[in-house]
């Protein structure tokens, strides 16, 4: 600032400096240069940065293929994206590994990381993306005394805990053994789905024959058992489900199974339903009997399949469409006719299962036939 002072008659301009109190402060104002610093710094290493990236996940996921045996595979990077190439010996194999690589960590100085995000595999000629964690998926299948416990668990732990369940069920003849196809894999390990596992143990191990099956989150169970034990598998399966959802379930009383394979065998075997020759059309003359073939259906348990049979004239592939077309002609009109159609299959045999002689006109007509049978749990 500058001050004017008065001296004998003059006046005398005399500059003087302070030092202000104002300053702008260190923070953050002093952290700029640092700042553009580490602008420069990492703008240099980045190549260099992506190339450790790089390096870390082709270690990775080449160190993940040696550790499980893939020599069919071979793998490429991008970042941190990886690329897999090959032939599995299996669709699961391939599948597995895809998840192996996506899941395996290696040390850095911060700790174990994973260094791949991103897992595409080449397998044949299409790209598999991965997907979410599988979910279990099994099937358990009693016949001829033999439990057959078949699907994908996450542990040793789960899948012990699964055949000693299915052996504490034990009760020969009936089951008299376990065998166990559980196959240990990259699988949800929820402890729900352990429970839904043993709750199909359960109710598969109370039938003569029977099938549970697990997939894609849906149970569906069929049985075959003497009708005295049917309510209370009923109301085992009635049962809410810790995970997952109720498919189809067919509980088959021996007795039912019996009376309407007999009653439908009755109706078909004493008048047959009429076509028109060489066709698939059905003749009017035949809607009383499909009427009462209707009424029968209604009352049998399960699902029941449809079977249509042709005698051996004409080829073989001529026969064999015909009859799926004179079966699929038969379940539409007792679809018609109020039987529910989800209840409903239709199977063409062609000239395979003859019941009479091809050689003779009348032993050719015993062959064209229409044939209705409970669904078993064996088929």
């Amino acid at each position: 600032m500058t001050n004017l002072s008065y001296s004998e008659g003059r006046t005398v301009a005399t500059r003087v400096y302070r030092r202000s109190d104002r300053h702008l402060p260190f923070m953050p104002y002093g952290l700029i240069p640092l700042l553009g610093l580490l602008v420069v710094f990492w703008i240099g290493m980045g190549p260099f940065a992506r190339q450790i990236i790089e390096q870390r996940a082709i270690q990775s996921a080449e160190s993940t293929l040696a550790a499980n045996g893939a020599d069919w595979a071979s793998a490429h990077v991008s970042g941190q994206w990886v690329w897999l190439e090959g032939k599995p010996p299996s669709r699961m194999e391939g599948e597995q590994l895809i998840a192996l690589v996506r899941a395996a960590q290696t040390p850095t100085w911060l700790g174990s990381a994973t260094p791949v995000t991103r897992v595409y595999a080449q397998f044949g000629s299409g790209v598999v993306m991965p997907s979410a964690i599988r979910k279990p998926e099994w099937t358990y299948r009693l016949s001829d005394g033999v439990l057959q416990l078949e699907g994908i668990v996450p542990d040793e732990v789960t899948r012990s805990s699964l055949v000693a369940a299915a052996e504490s069920k034990i009760d020969p003849p009936r089951l008299a053994s376990i065998a166990d196809v559980l196959d240990v894999t990259h699988v949800d390990d929820n402890p729900e789905y352990t429970e839904v596992a043993l709750h199909a143990i359960d109710a598969v191990s109370r039938c003569d024959r029977g099938v549970a099956v697990f997939l894609n989150e849906e149970f569906s169970l069929k049985c075959e058992l003497p009708e005295s034990r049917a309510a209370a598998l009923q109301q085992h399966i009635a049962s809410p489900l810790s995970v997952g959802r109720l498919g189809n379930i067919d509980i088959l009383p021996n007795e039912a199974v019996a009376t309407c394979e007999t009653s439908l065998a009755d109706l078909l075997g004493t008048a047959h339903i009429q076509f028109a020759p060489s066709s698939a059309q059905i003749d009017a003359r035949s809607s009383s009997l499909l009427q009462s073939v209707a009424d029968a259906a209604k009352a049998c348990p399960g699902t029941l399949r449809i079977e249509g049979h042709t005698d051996s004239m004409g080829t073989a592939n001529a026969n064999e469409l015909l009859g799926d077309a004179r079966a699929e002609a038969v379940r539409d009109a007792l679809i018609a006719r109020g039987v529910p159609a989800d209840r409903l299959r239709a199977e063409g045999f062609g000239a395979r299962r003859p019941i009479d002689d091809n050689s003779t006109a009348e032993g050719r007509a015993h062959n064209r036939r229409i044939e209705i049978r409970v669904v078993r749990a064996s088929d």
